[in-house]
């Protein structure tokens, strides 16, 4: 239930139903990260999600062209790579300790196989965040066009 909760309380999860959460939770693996340690490299292809449960995480886009980004507490890294299991376009690094909970495509997709209507309502809620960020990203290039 403690996942669950943490799930939760992360933006793509909160209109998620908890039974549904429930079954995200039981594939959820934890682990955690010493300060420097990198989990994500260029290229890599881990087809998974990754919330950060407690602490700070640096990812730096490839090719070092674009400022690094941090991320915190309830945050996530990976929604693309877990849905469409391409590769990371970046590094992602601890800059303290950092918990996450690591949700892995094919096990996600093994818990869901029976439930498709909690799969329509999960992958709904991962479609709605990207679509979501994209459209501030669109925005953000809109105004900087403007200036």
């Amino acid at each position: 239930m403690d996942t669950v909760r943490a799930l939760k309380q992360v933006f793509i999860f909160k209109d998620v139903p908890d039974q549904v959460l429930e079954l995200v939770a039981g594939v959820t693996e934890e682990i955690s990260l010493s300060t420097g340690e990198t989990f994500i490299s260029p290229g890599d292809k881990p087809d998974a999600l990754y919330v950060i449960r407690s602490g700070t995480v640096r990812a730096v886009p490839e090719g070092g062209k674009a400022p690094p980004v941090m991320f915190g507490t309830g945050e996530t890294l990976g929604e693309i790579a877990l849905i469409d299991g391409g590769p990371f376009a970046g590094s992602a690094t601890a800059v303290e300790r950092v918990d996450l909970l690591v949700i892995r495509a094919g096990k996600l997709a093994g818990a869901l196989t029976d439930r498709p209507e909690a799969a329509v309502q999960l992958y709904r809620a991962i479609a709605k965040s990207l679509a979501g960020r994209l459209r501030r990203a669109i925005g953000m290039i809109s105004l900087s066009k403007d200036r």
